[in-house]
């Protein structure tokens, strides 16, 4: 990554354009009859679009995407060597990546609101949304650096799921929180993030589809850049490994706190009220150097 990408995500990351990259989201639970509806709109869907295939990703597209396609298999390529490394899985099992052109069709075919792309383990599919198309087709820097993390982000949701396919393993059994935040973890590790988190939200609070939905709205902070913390945590304090270590554990034993415990030599409870107080501490230390900045300026 060059520095004028990091430069320009550090800029990004302290402003508006922050909500664009974790409109991001997860979706395996939709066995109903809704979930027939909408697999049967996929195949509609997919008889209206051209597909090229790449490994095991047949990727659907409007003509309008076409100038996409090979920054699309570079960064499957990038996704794929990723996630086979930290998944320890050859990530064999098909999977669609499906284009949609506009908010309104995403938002009606997934059921979720202010989205730019997601992953339904139920429809084996990838959804993106991709924005600025314009700047996208012109493979201008920083358009290129948001697309490519969302895709990421998605990509990574669907190896997590291979993965637990693998270990006959519920998805259900992890907290949404560890999810999303594995994904953003694989989509972001090797950026650069100095923004802190205005609060902490309870990880009791972060477990389901239903209660990470009421959380984007309903507190005051960054749910998904909370979830980044945790993962990019437990990742310096014992390593990436712990990741894949933390799945194996929890799929062996049948319990997240449990599988936690064994993975990490600590409880989860305790990981978190050292996560909280280290983050307060960080809150705490920004709010001071931001005015000892603003003092000096005004000086």
């Amino acid at each position: 990554m060059t520095g004028e990408v990091k430069a320009a995500f550090v800029l990004m990351m302290a402003g508006t354009l922050s909500a664009l990259l974790l409109a991001v989201f997860v979706v395996f639970s939709q066995e109903s009859p809704e979930a027939a509806v909408l697999s049967g709109k996929k195949e509609k869907l997919k008889e209206s679009l051209e597909m090229v295939k790449y490994e095991s990703v047949s990727i659907y597209y409007a003509e309008e995407d076409r100038p996409i396609l090979e920054l699309t298999k570079e960064t499957l390529r990038d996704a794929a060597g990723m996630n086979r490394e930290l998944f320890a899985s050859p990530l064999q099992d098909s999977v669609d990546l499906i284009f949609f052109s506009n908010r309104d069709d995403m938002e009606s075919f997934s059921k979720l609101k202010d989205i730019t792309g997601f992953y339904s383990n139920d429809m084996r599919m990838i959804g993106l949304l991709p924005e600025e198309r314009r700047h996208l087709n012109n493979g201008e820097g920083f358009a290129v650096f948001l697309y490519k993390r969302v895709l990421v982000h998605e990509y990574t949701h669907y190896a997590f799921h291979v993965k637990l396919r693998e270990l006959n393993a519920d998805p259900a059994a992890y907290p949404l929180w560890f999810h999303e935040g594995v994904a953003e973890w694989a989509s972001a590790h090797d950026t650069i993030e100095i923004r802190t988190l205005p609060s902490v939200v309870p990880l009791s609070k972060l477990k389901t589809d239903r209660q990470w939905q009421k959380a984007r709205t309903g507190y005051e902070t960054d749910i998904y850049l909370q979830s980044y913390y945790l993962i990019e945590e437990l990742a310096e304090k014992k390593g990436r490994g712990v990741i894949l270590d933390i799945i194996e554990e929890t799929a062996e034993r049948g319990s997240f706190a449990d599988g936690f415990k064994a993975a990490v030599g600590q409880s989860l409870t305790g990981f978190e009220k050292e996560f909280k107080r280290k983050y307060e501490a960080k809150k705490t230390a920004w709010k001071v150097s931001s005015f000892r900045a603003v003092f000096i300026i005004n000086e």
